[in-house]
């Protein structure tokens, strides 16, 4: 396993399947942009951090730990069905087309997670030690996460929607967190007059609320299954060794 520490004291690994602790040979690595390889190898890389957590999490039977970790991040009981539970990473979602009448083309968004099934949708913004975009190129006051509540409540279309930012700690993110309490507390009236380019009714938004990599620790989980229990085990290793990493 070759690493080198760049000059701000990071780990940096030679290949980046060694920042790796699950799927490591994973097809989607085909047809990944080179840059966002080399983001991985970096220690510090929340792309790294969004694999190893969200890969592991499809790994184990949904029924173990979805409805918890849903009802510690919206206090809400998770009502949905838990067949045929989805969890894609970085796909890329079209803007409303009615965005267009407000600014210049804003091109996809691409979603770091997104957790969805026949009937809801819940979308994820994930950072590690950086804080979210205050504007877009085309457009100086929409800032990471209005785009990605516009975007994924239109992708939703009429399955229930919700939305997350998932981050690390208050300090590398502080611009997020005022944000999302700003939305969050945010009547559907309040979030039409800042989405006034959407034609669509936005009662589709369900939550919007925040949580942390490491609130995945405060579930009493009961994983039957061996190699599952396994996985997640890894992944608490894991995540408990966060606040060591370089």
């Amino acid at each position: 396993m070759g690493q080198t520490i760049s000059k701000s004291g990071v780990k940096l690994y030679d290949d980046f399947r060694d920042n790796l602790i699950i799927s490591k040979y994973d097809n989607q690595f085909v047809n990944m942009r080179s840059e966002k390889l080399e983001k991985i190898k970096s220690s510090n890389s929340e792309d790294a951090l969004t694999w190893n957590y969200f890969k592991s999490l499809r790994e184990i039977n949904p029924n173990d730990w979805l409805p918890q970790l849903f009802f510690l991040v919206f206090k809400n009981e998770f009502k949905y069905p838990l067949d045929n539970i989805v969890i894609n990473l970085w796909q890329e979602i079209l803007p409303p087309p009615s965005l267009l009448e407000k600014q210049k083309e804003e091109g996809k968004s691409e979603i770091d997670a997104i957790i969805e099934s026949e009937d809801f949708v819940w979308l994820i913004e994930a950072k590690y030690k950086s804080d979210i975009s205050l504007r877009t190129t085309n457009n100086e006051s929409r800032d990471q996460l209005i785009r990605n509540i516009d975007v994924g409540s239109f992708y939703a279309g009429e399955k229930d929607f919700y939305f997350s930012l998932l981050y690390h700690n208050d300090e590398f993110v502080a611009k997020g967190i005022e944000k999302i309490k700003e939305y969050s507390g945010k009547t559907l009236a309040g979030l039409k007059e800042m989405l006034n380019h959407r034609k669509e009714s936005l009662e589709n938004i369900k939550g919007i609320c925040s949580f942390k990599w490491n609130d995945l620790l405060k579930l009493d989980l009961q994983i039957n299954h061996a190699v599952e229990n396994d996985i997640f085990d890894i992944l608490k290793d894991y995540l408990e060794n966060l606040d060591i990493r370089n």
